[in-house]
């Protein structure tokens, strides 16, 4: 995949100048620090600069000292040859250099969490061996469950380390979620650069906010260079695994879309199946009498012709908002149904490409892609502060915090600005609920779409569909033959359809039916040994990077796996009370946040039929970090 067309050797002036004009700036003066030691670049002085209303702060330079700065960096540029960079930085070096980027002290658990996200080290956040890769047990081998994000990441520490393991994917491709979701307009709704793995430096990606075709071939790409492609079995879609205590293994069951079943065998078994792999079934009445189409987001075939067809769209979350404009682009008439509204942001440079230029300072500029790295990661950190419920500020009169108030009346400007024309429209895209009380939704012209004359946005609740229509409650009928399912997934079916049955024969599903879907730290459960699962029940960080956390939960696991080989156990099981004070604590620290208060939140993926929070850690990242930071076998029933 090419990069630059530009003479990259030999840049003339005007090119970097443009580059400069696209890049941060503040990005790029820590990249020139770091690579010249110019002490006069600690002396520039930096603003802070609220963004989305203060959804989250960035730090950027003072206008005054932006093109003295944008001098030294175009010299640099052009009179420097690249230089190799330098990664082994002590940590005292690498906290003052995230300090002096943001002017604020860092606290010893923020640094201990952002060390990484600089990612200077060649591998971070590898697993590693105490003393060498030690003689393995016989036959020893780990199974992992999907070939996405997280089973990728999974591999490769388990690739490095030199331990035996196979990948079992029930497609036929890699990708998970960006395999399954090929939907209009399917994209990243976060930046790419907080999406993508720490290690696999500089790729070059063509837009600011990747769009799912660039996403799978990254995956691929990944799998491929790293090692673990040869290890994937596809079209293994698990079934049973059932933990034989005597000689502590998994026997495992997949079927293959043939119909015939496949057994294996593995000391380790880790479910990286992912959170959104079980479409929520559009539980309607008359489904069945329905004489048209319906589709749920990820049956979504490339044949699929929508000219002179009704089409309704039920679901207004991030798949319902991504794919609207382009079914309203191209549909005879399209009817939104819309159950609870949405806060649905603007984001910067959503659609855009990345610019020729910004893509050639990634490439050539020492640390750039570094530094950049870090910032974003540091904003996707910021919104944790508006998800806490300040006392003092209700006490006030404000209905969660400050911030988070004001970005209430920015979102609700920017709906304003969209339909405010249209009273009869504004009134029913405004959310009586909190921000981040559920997740934020970034605009795709949808509120575009809403105005076109052939879109109808319908709030009364569906009552049934008859063969040719949908008819809400208010017993009006109108005409379909598409619908399509934007509803989601089953978010508490963690690794579901694979039963997974530990000692004693208990069912890890049965279990959870019974008590809730619960976890050690999101990835291990007692009475299931030798058992991991990524992105298990309350795993979920509350802000950051999803794709930073993937990669400590491929850390954890793995190192949980090197201290049984190294210690010379069979096996290894949370125990029992340290489960179980962990969730108390984990549900009393959940208390004080937006989507539990009563009067603030809003009905959302993040809690359960009960009222639990069960998908999201209730902690501060940098606190969360800590818990994986401390592994220690005391945790851990061992045998």
């Amino acid at each position: 995949m090419s990069i630059p067309t530009q003479n990259t050797d030999q840049p003339n002036e005007a090119f970097i100048r443009r580059a400069l004009d696209h890049a941060d700036l503040n990005v790029a003066r820590m990249a020139l620090y770091l690579a010249t030691g110019d002490e006069s670049l600690t002396k520039i002085r930096l603003n802070k600069t609220p963004v989305r209303g203060g959804a989250a702060i960035t730090t950027t330079i003072v206008p005054e000292d932006q093109e003295s700065l944008k001098k030294k960096i175009l010299e640099f540029l052009l009179t420097q040859a690249p230089r190799a960079e330098h990664s082994r930085l002590e940590d005292a070096e690498i906290r003052r250099l995230m300090e002096l980027m943001s002017g604020e002290a860092l606290s010893d658990k923020e640094f201990a969490y952002r060390r990484d996200m600089l990612a200077l080290d060649e591998f971070p956040r590898a697993a590693s061996w105490t003393h060498g890769k030690p003689a393995l047990p016989e036959g020893f081998h780990v199974a992992i469950i999907g070939a996405g994000m997280s089973g990728i990441i999974t591999g490769i520490q388990f690739e490095r380390l030199g331990i035996p393991y196979t990948i079992y994917e029930r497609r036929n491709e890699v990708g998970g979620t960006w395999s399954i979701n090929t939907y209009p307009d399917v994209r990243v709704d976060t930046s790419i650069i907080q999406y993508q793995f720490s290690f696999e430096k500089r790729y070059p990606w063509t837009e600011f906010f990747a769009r799912q075709p660039e996403m799978r071939r990254y995956l691929e790409h990944v799998a491929r260079k790293y090692g673990i492609m040869a290890h994937i079995r596809f079209d293994r879609d698990m079934q049973l695994a059932e933990f034989d205590e005597q000689s502590a293994t998994w026997a495992m069951t997949f079927k293959r879309s043939d119909g015939s079943t496949e057994r294996g065998r593995a000391n380790v078994v880790v479910a990286a199946s992912g959170l959104f792999g079980v479409p929520k079934k559009l539980d309607i009445q008359g489904r069945d009498e329905f004489q048209g189409e319906i589709l749920h987001t990820t049956q979504w075939r490339d044949d699929i012709d929508l000219s002179m067809r009704n089409v309704a769209v039920i679901g207004n979350g991030s798949t319902g908002v991504q794919l609207l404009s382009t079914i309203a682009s191209k549909a005879k008439r399209v009817y939104v149904f819309q159950r609870t509204p949405q806060w649905i942001t603007p984001r910067e440079r959503y659609g855009a490409p990345i610019p020729e230029e910004l893509r050639w300072l990634i490439q050539r500029m020492p640390y750039y892609w570094h530094w950049n790295m870090y910032s974003m990661l540091s904003i996707g950190i910021d919104p944790q502060n508006l998800q806490e419920m300040d006392p003092s500020w209700q006490n006030r009169g404000g209905l969660v915090n400050q911030r988070n108030d004001a970005l209430r009346a920015f979102l609700t400007g920017y709906i304003e600005s969209k339909v405010g024309h249209r009273p009869d429209l504004f009134s029913k895209l405004v959310p009586t609920y909190a921000p981040l009380a559920r997740r934020l939704i970034v605009d795709n012209g949808w509120y575009e779409a809403l105005l076109k004359e052939h879109v109808e946005l319908v709030t009364d609740p569906i009552a049934l569909l008859t063969p040719h229509a949908i008819r809400t409650v208010d017993n009006k009928e109108r005409p379909v033959d598409l619908i399509v399912s934007a509803t989601g997934f089953q978010t508490t079916k963690y690794v579901f359809p694979a039963d997974y049955r530990g000692r004693g024969g208990v069912s890890l599903q049965e279990r959870w039916e019974r008590e809730g879907a619960r976890a050690y730290l999101g990835i291990t459960v007692p009475d299931f040994p030798n058992f991991f699962m990524h992105y298990g029940p309350n795993s979920q960080p509350r802000a950051a990077s999803l794709i930073a956390f993937q990669e400590i939960w491929a850390r954890y696991t793995a190192q949980s796996v090197v201290a049984l080989i190294e210690g010379g156990h069979r096996f290894m099981a949370p125990r029992r009370e340290v489960f179980e004070r962990y969730n108390a604590d984990m549900d009393e620290a959940a208390r004080g946040l937006v989507w539990l208060d009563k009067n603030t939140g809003g009905r959302n993926y993040y809690v359960d039929a009960t009222g639990r929070s069960s998908v999201n850690s209730p902690w501060r990242v940098e606190d969360y970090y800590q818990y994986f930071a401390r592994h220690s076998l005391q945790d851990f029933e061992l045998a």
